[in-house]
């Protein structure tokens, strides 16, 4: 059983690397997430249960890639550096490319709305 995980697992890098070195990042999401049904049935299925339905698409990306640098005290400190919309989903960007996600523009955009709704307020231009 475990010789199976493993081999599972080198699998999936291997794939990874090689649709990464193609640069084709939406290919390279449906195979890991294909082999993480497959692999990790009850992962995927408790990641759906916590998102839920109601929830907002940008915070499971917001905490899967933003708070590995800072919690969420950023947002809510007296020199606030971010003082429009425009200049949240610049810094998003900005963190984007610090941290190398190479997230997609709709994903940076989830992101940049649930900080502007949860904490910001700004209105949208």
């Amino acid at each position: 059983m475990q010789n199976s995980h493993l081999l599972t697992l080198i699998s999936v890098v291997f794939v990874s690397l090689l649709i990464t070195a193609c640069g084709d990042k939406a290919s390279e999401q449906k195979a890991v997430q294909a082999v993480e049904k497959s692999a990790f049935p009850q992962t995927t299925a408790m990641a759906n249960k916590v998102v839920g339905a109601d929830a907002h698409p940008g915070k499971a990306l917001h905490d899967a890639n933003c708070i590995s640098c800072h919690d969420t005290k950023v947002y809510t400190r007296v020199e606030r550096k971010v003082l429009d919309y425009t200049q949240l989903a610049a810094q998003v960007r900005r963190c984007d490319a610090n941290l190398g996600s190479r997230l997609f523009d709709e994903d940076l955009a989830h992101i940049t709305d649930y900080l502007n709704q949860a904490y910001y307020k700004y209105p949208k231009p």
